[in-house]
């Protein structure tokens, strides 16, 4: 089963930064809320992304989504390997 998530934007600053809230269609009881800040850097010729997420309620909930991000981003990696 695939969970799905929901959220609305709360700044959007192009190109520097994006911030949305997060939350699960169905939480768990552990679930909460969270606000979202994905932050792009100039290095150089290169972009630094930088995400930060919370605060979750339990160190399991912030592990998951430790997780989903550490995928996704290496997902994002690799896509980017391709087209480049």
């Amino acid at each position: 089963m695939r969970s799905t998530s929901a959220g609305s934007f709360a700044r959007w600053s192009p190109p520097r930064r994006l911030v949305y809230t997060f939350v699960w269609e169905e939480p768990d009881p552990d679930d909460q809320e969270t606000v979202v800040s994905l932050t792009f850097d100039r290095v150089g010729e290169n972009t630094k992304l930088s995400v930060d997420q919370g605060s979750f309620k339990t160190d399991a909930r912030y592990e998951l989504h430790e997780g989903g991000w550490t995928e996704t981003l290496d997902r994002l990696e690799r896509s980017l390997a391709q087209t480049g």
